[in-house]
């Protein structure tokens, strides 16, 4: 009965709660546990993917920046090839009404930019899509001005498309708004749909690291019930199973997220580069980088807060 009671002693003289002083740095034998390598690998894939998602969000917003940006401020006068009544205009006519266009948008205070497009540049931006076959030189073929504006004002641009069609009645500005409104429509459900993924990743690694955590208390019950008996509170074990998923979770998260960015240095070798390029290099700035190397510590986090919950809610079930 003495030696029974002095043993809550040796518990009370080990200030550092969760820490064993013998190897693996625990009193329960976790580190023999079934089942430890499999939550090293599923966190390491759930990490893998969270890590995927977020730089995919991330790129999103660059390539909806890029989009947007080639069309802000932005609008096109087009002249068409083809008159009211169904009769065709000649080059010439087309390049008179232009030089008309351009003297009308140089007097406003209101355009930035202009630019006449030449025949070459309107080949340019329709052979990709009717092909190498056709004879361009055999179509007629619109004039186009582009122009750039300081503001986008509802009222100016008005003015300015009533202003056209005193020159022409058919001649069109386009503003691009149905373009700009379909890019952000796409980039926001997109980015929706990567956040609900993200989201899912994170509640099936808590799930996971609680079910981990079941299955080691179950697994280790005499041992846990033994500690109880020797007067070991229920936050010293926790504190043991805590350190446990945080080591098994970083360990995870660390090989999910490496191998991650070897993926996206591999992807950003991919896409288009410079300013005219369609769809833009998958590149992340310094910042978002950091961001996503935060994402082991953040999984660390939840893992020891899943585990703590898990630990006191089971001794709560405990007799």
């Amino acid at each position: 009965m003495k030696a029974f009671s002095l043993l809550p002693l040796t518990f009370s003289r080990n200030r550092k709660l969760g820490v064993g002083e013998r190897k693996g740095g625990y009193d329960l034998p976790l580190h023999k546990s079934a089942g430890s390598h499999f939550l090293v690998l599923l966190v390491g894939l759930m990490s893998f993917l969270a890590m995927m998602a977020l730089s995919a969000t991330m790129v999103l917003g660059g390539v909806t920046q890029h989009w947007s940006s080639g069309l802000k401020n932005k609008v096109t006068i087009e002249i068409p090839a083809q008159k009211p009544g169904g009769l065709l205009r000649s080059a010439a006519e087309i390049k008179e009404l232009a030089l008309s266009v351009e003297a009308l948008l140089k007097a406003n205070p209101n355009i930035k930019a202009l630019h006449i497009l030449e025949e070459n540049d309107i080949h340019d931006l329709v052979s990709p899509w009717l092909g190498d076959d056709v004879v361009l030189d055999e179509l007629p073929l619109p004039g186009l001005v582009s122009a750039e504006l300081h503001v986008r004002d509802k009222d100016k641009l008005e003015s300015i498309g009533k202003a056209l069609t005193e020159i022409a009645s058919d001649i069109r500005l386009d503003t691009h708004e149905s373009w700009l409104e379909d890019i952000l429509r796409l980039a926001g459900t997109l980015k929706l749909s990567t956040l609900i993924v993200t989201l899912i990743i994170g509640a099936t690694t808590i799930v996971a690291i609680a079910g981990a955590i079941r299955s080691r208390m179950a697994e280790h019950k005499a041992d846990i019930e033994l500690l109880h008996l020797m007067g070991a509170s229920d936050l010293y074990i926790t504190k043991q199973l805590q350190r446990h998923a945080v080591v098994l979770t970083l360990k995870g998260a660390l090989i999910g997220v490496l191998s991650g960015l070897v993926i996206l240095l591999m992807l950003s070798a991919f896409g288009g580069s410079g300013e005219g390029a369609t769809i833009p290099g998958m590149h992340l700035s310094a910042s978002q980088i950091i961001i996503l190397l935060l994402l082991p510590g953040l999984i660390a986090l939840i893992a020891s807060q899943t585990a703590r919950v898990t630990v006191l809610r089971v001794l709560g079930q405990m007799p």
